[in-house]
């Protein structure tokens, strides 16, 4: 299909993005991993420290206010208290007088001998003319606890941001190139028939794709303004020369009704009476072609395969016998086609039955054989021969017009299987051929699962 490529280069573009997307975040990820353990220590310890200097400021006013014999009493010169895990404690005691302290440090302690390590605020203070240090400890193992619990809650809350931000970036893609599907899927993947060219612009706010827009409606209606004067061509011409040519044939017809034209002159009338002919049926399904495309079928009726295939093979029957070809057709089940042109299929299955005469072996075999495509997607017709075959280059110009291939008979003008394809694109079948030289040729019919779309 033409429009393949760029939609892969889509589909790789979007892949870059989600994979660009998941790459960076994994990356910031693991550098944050790597950062996190010293952030997270040093959070810990500024946590620890805000608490000491808190905890000190609590004891500081309480000792201003009912004084320091809330701690000591009688003569006593020293106050200490440990918690039952022994992962806090306070002392207060006197001290000779000295230089003014206020510092916070990593300090062991030996406690029921157990050596544990503490982080320790050390403040002296004055009080009632007596000199006093207060210390207020934390153990290092809560404090790596915290550090720990900061850790992991850090980093599910990194997960989720991760997670999140990924989420919005692509919803965003999408969002940002939603106009850029509009206009594959508009003037792209349902563009192939150039009358029915939707040439109306695509909304966006990107002015690269106005830019890509306003492109493609501009070759689009170039393809289309060009299509439209060839089949007018085609049609003016064809119709034209039918006249001529219808005259020519009178004429010749007269020439060999009289009876003083000698044998000589009447074998070339018959000669130029042979080339009338051949360009009328050239015409003819030229004409056709065109009506085919200018959409001048009507397309309502409803058509049982199995009785057409029957009809077409009843209407060769002569031309079997005389090649003594045999004809086998199996349709398992039926299959109707809605929303359709009987003649017109009459004429796309007998073109592609009459191929397979036309290019197989004396005393060879033709096979008619229908079968439901995967489900829900359709039914298949296939028209087998078993043939010379069709050489592989000569396979992609096989529907192109007047291309007669490899083949050297008079009576093949190149057209038949030319009026087989536009007569499937009118319909929505797909066609496809398989050949093997020297084993004979398929012809795929994939008829729709439902009616067709007659825009």
């Amino acid at each position: 299909m033409p429009n393949r490529p760029l939609a892969t280069l889509l589909l790789k573009l979007s892949t870059k993005f989600s994979l660009f997307n998941a790459l960076s975040r994994v990356a910031i990820l693991l550098l944050l991993v790597g950062v996190l353990p010293l952030v997270m220590s040093r959070l810990a310890l500024l946590s620890t420290d805000q608490r000491l200097a808190q905890k000190k400021e609590k004891v500081l006013r309480l000792i201003r206010r009912t004084g320091i014999s809330a701690f000591i009493e009688g003569g006593q010169s020293s106050y200490g208290s440990y918690n039952l895990l022994k992962e806090e404690f306070i002392s207060l005691e006197t001290i000779v007088p000295g230089p003014k302290i206020d510092v916070i440090e990593d300090s062991k302690r030996a406690v029921e001998d157990e050596v544990v390590q503490y982080r320790v605020l050390s403040y002296s203070f004055a009080q009632s003319g007596q000199n006093y240090l207060l210390e207020i400890g934390r153990s290092t193992g809560s404090i790596g606890e915290t550090e720990r619990n900061f850790r992991r809650y850090a980093f599910y809350i990194l997960l989720v941001a991760v997670a999140l931000t990924t989420l919005a970036d692509l919803a965003f893609f999408r969002y940002l190139l939603a106009p850029f599907y509009t206009i594959i899927r508009q003037r792209l993947r349902h563009s192939h028939y150039p009358p029915a060219f939707d040439l109306e612009p695509v909304p966006t706010s990107t002015d690269d794709f106005r830019y890509l827009d306003e492109s493609l409606r501009e070759m689009m209606a170039t393809i289309q303004a060009s299509f439209t004067k060839e089949r007018k061509f085609i049609a003016d011409a064809s119709h034209e020369l039918l006249t001529p040519l219808a005259a020519l044939q009178y004429r010749f017809d007269n020439m060999l009704a009289d009876e003083s034209l000698s044998e000589e002159n009447q074998l070339r009338v018959v000669d130029s009476q042979r080339t009338v002919h051949r360009l009328r049926t050239i015409i003819k399904s030229l004409l056709m072609i065109s009506k085919i495309e200018n959409d001048q079928f009507t397309r309502t009726e409803t058509v049982s395969l199995e009785e057409l295939v029957a009809e077409v093979s009843e209407e060769v029957q002569d031309r079997l016998e005389v090649l003594h070809l045999a004809l086998t057709y199996v349709l398992e089940p039926d299959f109707t086609v809605a929303n359709c042109n009987r003649g017109l299929l009459f004429t796309l299955v007998y073109n592609l039955v009459s191929n397979a005469i036309k290019y197989n072996r004396e005393g060879g075999k033709i096979y008619v054989l229908g079968r439901p495509a995967s489900p829900g997607s359709g039914y298949v017709l296939e028209v087998r021969d078993t043939g010379q075959g069709i050489p592989k280059a000569q396979l992609p110009q096989l529907f192109h017009r007047f291309d007669k291939g490899t083949t050297s008979d008079p009576d093949s003008y190149g057209l038949g299987l030319s009026i087989a394809r536009t007569i499937a694109d009118v319909h929505h079948i797909d066609i496809e051929v398989n050949s093997i030289e020297g084993l004979g040729t398929s012809f795929l019919l994939t008829f729709p699962a439902g009616p067709v779309d007659r825009g």
